[in-house]
């Protein structure tokens, strides 16, 4: 086995860029009594597994029927290029669709290196290509510190440029405007991109005008929307050739899961990236693409080997998952698909045994409802927990009739999902308050809190800052603070934003003395936010104030408040 080459654990640049020294320490991969040896860990592998793990070089599309452990051979490839010396941690982009993806694969290259792997470039798309914008912010024309918005943040503003535009939006709905637009994004196409043949019929064919006025409102705010991590990172390494080859420098190796479910402007990204090295290894299934509907492109698997001359394709047929009988009755139904690359599924224990699938064809939900409701107490009655039966819908909707039944019935359930916690109205309200202590000029969070908990400042304020703002050009803060210096607010509006803002003027100012969390937590009670969901009698309250707890102690884990927004 080829040794480690060791790196020095410090935070000095490396000789290939200093892209991946300003943030990390650098490990050092030693091969140690606690790490598994070589021939241990790849015999852990069915054959088809490790073949794909130890073809390293060139372009390779491992096509990964479902619960055939590809998991297990992207963190084991991942571990292997490091313990052979072929790449240092940071010399390898892993990219998955899902933190929690990404997490597991963190942990399991961890367990096989024994120690902590750190300095990885290891993450969603967004995450990862959001990393590289905030390092050339300034070549995409934001500052560093930009602000993400979220899809409410992102319609209020789309909403404010199409009003400024004159646009009726109970006829042109704003939400279908964004789509239009983020439709435009998935395929990589800045608003200089889109041609008047692919504009659309909305709003008597203003989309692409509005979509030009949105992007230059987003820069004006120093802010991006989702689709903007993807597209002007895209967009940089397309035009700045000094930029692509730093990144061809850094990255020996790429590793992408879940290929199947890109879309057109993750496949250009990472088309730029792979095209020196070539050493890109996709996972994916053509047959479990499902995404089509927000802008995946099953053809960026189906034409792997005509992007990349010379790939290697791997098949993991082994299905370690499901019996023999599901396994049959899901072939039976993919076979039907059309343009697939081709693959057979076969149980990878040897087992015969198990129910075959059946299936119910019912009047309505209530009758599906009552149908499962008996099956469940049918395996109850023989024995089954109810821990171990899951029922599963496609929409959340679904879950009511199912709820009502299992009610009449006394059995007790939990449902799994819900709002994400950062889409929790409490959560983004103190957001908001933190991105303004960030960025001041943050007009959308400023517009989302100035009268949250409630201080006298409703419409008629809200219209006068916004007036100020568009005559003087000035961020809503600024806008504000010129209001309290004179008559245009009555006295007691105009003393309640004077308070908000000599507390932000406080907070930001403590923010190096008392550190982010600390000062996040002064923020929330000396600005009411506190009071206001402890006086709430609502059922709700005590789940949103621990929902703030948790905010408080998830900040903990950063070093910054810019890390941490």
């Amino acid at each position: 086995m080829a040794a480690p080459r060791r790196a020095q654990n410090s935070r000095n640049p490396c000789k290939l860029c200093s892209l991946c020294a300003t943030d990390y320490i650098r490990p050092v991969i030693p091969q140690t009594a606690d790490t598994p040896p070589l021939a241990d860990y790849l015999t852990r592998l069915n054959p088809e597994q490790r073949e794909a793990v130890e073809t390293l070089d060139g372009p390779l599309l491992v096509l990964a029927g479902a619960g055939t452990g590809k998991t297990r051979v992207l963190t084991t490839r991942f571990a292997h290029l490091l313990m052979t010396g072929r790449a240092q941690p940071w010399q390898v982009l892993a990219v998955t669709f899902t933190n929690k993806a990404a997490r597991e694969m963190r942990e399991r290259v961890s367990a096989i290196l024994g120690q902590p792997a750190e300095g990885l470039w290891l993450g969603t798309f967004h995450a990862l290509c959001g990393r590289m914008l905030r390092r050339h912010a300034e070549a995409a024309g934001l500052k560093s510190n930009f602000t993400i918005l979220d899809v409410d943040d992102q319609n209020r503003l789309l909403k404010q440029v199409c009003e400024a535009a004159g646009l009726d939006t109970k006829r042109w709905p704003v939400p279908a405007l964004m789509g239009v637009i983020q439709r435009w994004k998935d395929r990589g196409l800045t608003p200089e991109r889109v041609t008047p043949a692919e504009d659309t019929d909305f709003a008597n064919n203003r989309a692409m005008e509005l979509y030009a006025a949105y992007q230059a409102r987003l820069l004006q705010l120093n802010a991006v929307d989702f689709g903007d991590l993807l597209l002007l990172t895209t967009e940089l390494l397309r035009t700045d050739e000094a930029i692509l080859a730093q990144y061809h420098r850094l990255f020996r190796y790429i590793l992408v899961d879940e290929y199947q479910d890109t879309n057109t402007v993750q496949y250009l990204w990472l088309r730029l990236l792979a095209q020196a090295s070539r050493n890109i290894c996709c996972v994916g299934d053509d047959d479990q693409s499902i995404y089509s509907w927000r802008g995946a492109e099953i053809e960026n698997i189906l034409r792997f080997d005509r992007d990349f001359p010379g790939a290697k394709v791997v098949r993991l047929e082994s299905n370690y998952r499901s019996t023999t009988p599901i396994l049959g009755a899901a072939a039976g139904l993919i076979a039907h698909n059309e343009g697939r690359l081709g693959k057979t599924l076969r149980a990878g224990r040897n087992d015969a045994s198990g129910e075959k699938v059946s299936v119910l064809s019912l009047w309505d939900s209530e009758e599906e409802a009552r149908a499962v409701g008996e099956r469940i107490e049918r395996a109850q009655r023989d024995g089954q927990g109810l821990s171990e039966i899951a029922i599963l819908v496609r929409a959340g909707f679904q879950t009511r009739a199912f709820e009502e039944r299992l009610i009449t019935l006394g059995l007790p359930y939990r449902v799994v999902g819900g709002a994400k916690f950062y889409e929790r109205a409490e959560i983004r309200d103190a957001m908001a308050y933190l991105r303004i202590l960030s960025q001041p000029a943050d007009d959308l969070a400023f517009e989302r809190i100035v009268n949250q908990p409630k201080r006298g400042l409703g419409d008629t304020s809200m219209r006068e800052m916004l007036r100020v703002a568009r005559e003087r050009q000035v961020p809503l803060s600024v806008a504000a603070s010129l209001l309290t210096e004179s008559d245009a607010l009555r006295p007691r509006p105009r003393a309640a934003l004077r308070e908000l803002l000599e507390g932000f003027a406080r907070w930001r100012a403590g923010l190096d003395r008392e550190g982010h969390v600390v000062t996040a937590a002064l923020l929330l009670d000396e600005s009411g936010y506190v009071e206001m969901w402890k006086n709430d009698r609502s059922p709700e309250a005590p789940g949103r104030l621990e929902n703030l707890k948790e905010m408080l102690r998830a900040m903990g884990d950063y070093p910054t408040l810019q890390a941490f927004l």
